[in-house]
């Protein structure tokens, strides 16, 4: 139980597969090596995953980490993102009175069955009575999906609600593109194949019985690329269904953002929505 050292919370190598209160056991995606971190991604124990949760349950006793609720929230971060991008919605979340879990992933590193295999593991090592909410963003919605499309019963897992924010549940065209230019596609991983609408298309709908909405904010550098894939002319475009046919309750914020994860206005969007199951005040 001695210290360690600092971390940046597994961004690039490391998959969570245990949570608790903020501390994680977390295996390395090159190994199978798992290490604790606590909530300051200081690195506290590394070993086998049992010894790890031995050590964290010795944490737990010792500092009467109790887990407070019932009901839980579980984030998961886009391609290419991390822990801190939904760090800001996390912590407003908790006033919502339930357990707020960030899901981290090294979606740069592996595919999307890689992920969702992972994101099965992790669920199964949770600590949850009561219901089990997702907010994704990005790809975090498509690890979700494969996840639950994988499940022998996804009613297990007592989903309550999902919230999908700028989802590419239809797959993107850039990453069609640049998937054929093998230098790039080398740099980029293997997720990017997994996430072209050609790829997508044979992966299931969430199931009609789970509250599922879906909400899009405008992004500043998107628009940047979308121009960058309008020059090739004769790329050809998958056609696919449209984004919005994935959920009846669809509500797309108006103003071009930077990070919306940051923007007061979305994360009071996303609490209304896990608090009640719409958008706005009816």
């Amino acid at each position: 139980m001695k210290f360690m050292f600092f971390t940046f919370g597994g961004q690039n190598n490391w998959e969570d597969v245990y949570s608790y209160q903020g501390w994680a056991i977390q295996k390395n995606i090159n190994s199978t090596s798992y290490r604790l971190i606590d909530p300051y991604n200081i690195r506290r124990h590394a070993g086998s995953f049992e010894q790890c949760r031995d050590i964290l349950m010795d944490y737990i006793k010792g500092f009467e980490l109790d887990s407070p609720y019932d009901d839980s929230i579980v984030l998961i971060p886009g391609y290419g993102q991390s822990k801190k991008t939904m760090l800001k919605l996390a912590e407003s979340l908790k006033s919502l009175n339930v357990n707020v879990i960030i899901f981290n992933n090294a979606g740069l590193k592996a595919d999307l069955n890689y992920h969702a295999s992972m994101l099965t593991q992790f669920l199964k090592n949770l600590d949850n009575n009561g219901k089990l909410s997702f907010i994704t963003t990005s790809t975090g919605g498509l690890i979700l999906r494969k996840m639950i499309s994988n499940s022998n019963n996804y009613r297990n897992y007592n989903i309550h609600r999902i919230l999908e924010i700028n989802p590419l549940n239809s797959g993107s065209d850039l990453a069609e593109l640049l998937e054929s230019m093998p230098i790039i596609a080398q740099r980029i991983g293997p997720m990017l194949k997994d996430i072209t609408p050609k790829k997508i298309f044979s992966l299931s709908k969430l199931p009609r019985d789970i509250e599922h909405g879906l909400l899009f904010c405008p992004l500043h550098w998107k628009a940047f690329f979308r121009r960058f894939l309008s020059r090739y002319d004769s790329f050809p475009i998958s056609s696919r269904p449209t984004e919005e046919s994935y959920a009846n309750i669809v509500k797309k914020f108006p103003q071009p953002l930077s990070e919306p994860l940051e923007d007061s206005n979305i994360i009071k969007i996303c609490k209304k929505f896990i608090a009640d199951g719409v958008f706005e005040d009816e």
